[in-house]
Parts: C-alpha cells; structure tokens; sequence
C-alpha cells in the first residue's frame, strides 16, 4: 500500500528532490502542493484539506532576507516569520489528525546554520530558523504518545541560492573555501536522508536537530 507525502515547499530545489526520492520510495505526494500555483503556506485555510493519512509531513517553505537590522521594517519581519515559523505551526496543527491515522508517522522542518552561526543582516531568518528547533523539541515530546517522530535538519549551503537570497555572488565560493572537502550540498543528498527518515529511521531520532553542512560550522582549521 502506497503511502501519502505532503510537502510544503515542494517545487523549490529541494523540494523537487525530495519528491523525486519518496515518489521512488512508492510514496504518493499531495499534489495541492507540488505545484506551482499552490495555496498561500502562512496562512491557516490552505491547511484545512490535508489528507485523511498523513505517513510523511514535511515543511520545507522559507523565505530570506538580507537586510540591516535597523532597516528591517514590521512587514518585512511579518513575512519572514509567517512563512518560515507561522506556517510550520498550521501545517503540524493540521497534518496531526492524518499522520495519527496513518499510525506511523514522521513531521520534519528544515532549520539553518543561521540559527547557530548566523551571518550579518539576516535577523529574521535566523531567529524563525531557530524557533523550528525549539519547536521540533516540543513537539517530539508532545507527539511521541501517538508514535510521530519530529526531525529537524539544520541545514548548511545548498548548491545554489535561495530565491529569496540576494547578497554577494562570491558567497558560496568562500563557503566551499571554507568547507573541509570543498563541496557546497547536493539537495539529492538531503532527499536521501529525508527519505531515511521517513521510512523509520528517525523514529528513535525524535526531537533531534542534525547538522548538515559538510563540517563547515565547525572547521575552524586557519590554513
């Protein structure tokens, strides 16, 4: 029996990637969402038509901005937090009726670097990124009764920007500079390990925030 996949954010690189990995998995993905006209991720009525099962719930919905903090206005903030932290909320709020039907069931939300070594002008950002780990540890203590793990992924420099990112172009080279096998990340790479999770293997993982940026944050080797 196939099992069902929602996916907000799923025509983003990484998105279609992981689409990509559970649809290979036999997984069959909401297409409300794997669209590009898809329903609006920060607000609450795009939630109410979830699936009756949910086996795999995964938020993957952000927006940046690179901004001085003193520049940032209310509406800039507002979106930011509505679409990386509000909407992760309504979507795990109204994808837990479904994923307790499916009886087996894993909520993943995809937090940043930023959130523990975060870059100048990207306040929002890194403050939404790091409510997600707060609320990936709440809720695998909440939900871990009706057998949902909540799986957080702190994740480091794709191979390409988000949309939503303007800032210098030399960024990324510096960052493979920096990353001890100079390689930036391959989505495909973070679909494989999303699709581990859901087939069970973050089950005993519940709660946890894995850092995935090639040992980037942590080298500190100054030649």
């Amino acid at each position: 029996m196939k099992k069902t996949a929602v996916i907000i954010g799923a025509t983003g690189n990484l998105g279609t990637a992981v689409c990509k990995r559970l649809k290979e998995a036999t997984y069959t993905i909401d297409p409300v969402w794997n669209n590009e006209k898809h329903p609006d991720a920060s607000i609450e009525k795009s939630y109410m038509n979830l699936p009756k099962k949910i086996n795999a719930a995964i938020y993957l919905a952000g927006v940046n901005l690179v901004k001085k903090a003193e520049d940032i206005t209310e509406k800039e903030w507002d979106t930011v937090m509505n679409i990386n932290l509000k909407g992760a909320f309504l979507f795990a709020k109204h994808a837990l009726p479904g994923m307790k039907a499916a009886g087996l069931s894993t909520f993943i939300v995809i937090s940043s670097i930023m959130a523990t070594h975060p870059y100048p002008e990207r306040l929002p950002y890194a403050a939404s990124k790091a409510a997600l780990e707060g609320l990936t540890r709440s809720l695998a203590v909440e939900w871990g009764r009706y057998n949902i793990s909540v799986n957080c992924i702190r994740l480091g420099h794709l191979s390409g920007l988000m949309k939503s990112t303007k800032t210098n172009p030399n960024l990324l080279h510096e960052v493979k500079n920096k990353t001890p096998n100079h390689e930036l990340i391959d989505p495909d790479e973070v679909a494989k390990y999303i699709t581990w999770l859901v087939e069970g293997g973050g089950k005993t993982m519940s709660g946890s925030i894995t850092d995935f940026d090639k040992g980037y944050t942590i080298n500190r080797w100054p030649l």
